[in-house]
């Protein structure tokens, strides 16, 4: 159908259409996606590193604050939403917190973890967390900015995750089906799959010049039941390439996701109900666990992973004390 002929409502879908798809990459094989860090190291980036790259993907402009010429980050300008959600003035403050994460991201320095934010009412500390969120959900859409982790699926590797009887399936407690993918629930980061020695020698192939990668990650409890179950049954199964086995691409793959809240941004209110435990990393779900086979040990497919520092994995968590 030509553009002439499209309906003003097929054109409106189409355009949404266009929309999602630039937000998105194919799901990739992990080889693919280890090329793509050595191309753009971006891609694996820390936390920290990743919000620096999204700070400094809009670049500087010079502003004049209390009688100093300073050097402003665009970023807190909210390009992204038209200035929605500007931080007005604070430069100073605002480029002390991008050497925070810098220091971070390099490990050189002050290479805390947490930044602690604060100041009267009515300075801007509110605009600020939406203008941070605002603007790492924009530069995760774009292709600089893709934020990536895992999904499993064990069909065919034997009987089911956990101990029960039947069909292998994976899923976060409700039984699931065997041919679907499970993406892990905290955002586990790609490289976790690889063994730590071969991490480190991914970051070392790395340019030095670029953003430093995060090869200190560790597979989620939820990742973990699954790499083991496919490395148990493909080491029963004599398999020698093990590695290749598990991470085949009819087992994992490498999927993009857009950065928000409760994907890789976990924000904590005061008010918020719950247990600290609860509030931070999650719970047990009982109703699951007696579902699930586990042989008398806690399945972790059986764990809801919606505190705010699950939901933060991978990039950033905002605990706001007002």
């Amino acid at each position: 159908m030509s553009e002439r002929t499209r309906t003003d409502g097929e054109g409106f879908v189409a355009a949404a259409d266009d929309a999602l798809r630039g937000a998105y990459d194919p799901p990739m094989s992990l080889e693919s996606y280890v090329d793509r860090v050595l191309e753009d190291p971006t891609a694996a980036a820390s936390g920290a590193g990743y919000v620096l790259a999204a700070v400094e993907s809009y670049g500087t402009r010079e502003v004049r604050e209390r009688g100093e010429t300073l050097d402003r980050y665009r970023f807190f300008d909210d390009p992204a939403n038209d200035g929605e959600h500007a931080v007005l003035g604070n430069t100073r403050a605002l480029n002390a917190f991008v050497d925070d994460l810098r220091a971070a991201a390099t490990g050189r320095g002050n290479d805390e973890t947490i930044v602690w934010i604060d100041g009267p009412t009515a300075t801007g500390k509110s605009e600020f967390k939406r203008c941070l969120i605002g603007g790492l959900r924009a530069f995760s859409k774009t292709d600089a900015g893709r934020r990536y982790t895992v999904e499993w699926n064990v069909a065919g590797a034997g009987s089911a995750v956990g101990g029960g009887a039947g069909a292998a399936s994976l899923s976060y407690g409700d039984g699931g089906d065997a041919g679907e993918w499970y993406r892990s629930p905290v955002q586990s980061h790609p490289l976790s799959v690889f063994p730590e020695s071969v991490r480190e020698s991914i970051a070392d192939a790395v340019d030095g010049d670029a953003y430093p990668i995060a090869a200190d990650v560790a597979l989620d409890p939820f990742s973990r039941e699954a790499y083991d179950h496919l490395e148990s049954t493909y080491r029963e199964r004599g398999r020698r390439d093990l590695f290749s086995a598990i991470t085949d691409r009819d087992h994992l793959r490498v999927t993009s996701y857009v950065v928000d809240v409760g994907s890789g941004i976990g924000v904590l209110h005061a008010e918020d109900d719950g247990t600290a435990k609860e509030r931070l990393v999650g719970s047990w779900m009982g109703g699951m666990l007696r579902e699930l086979d586990s042989r008398g040990r806690k399945n972790p497919q059986a764990f809801s992973y919606d505190g705010v520092l699950s939901q933060g994995n991978g990039v950033a968590t905002v605990v706001e004390d007002a």
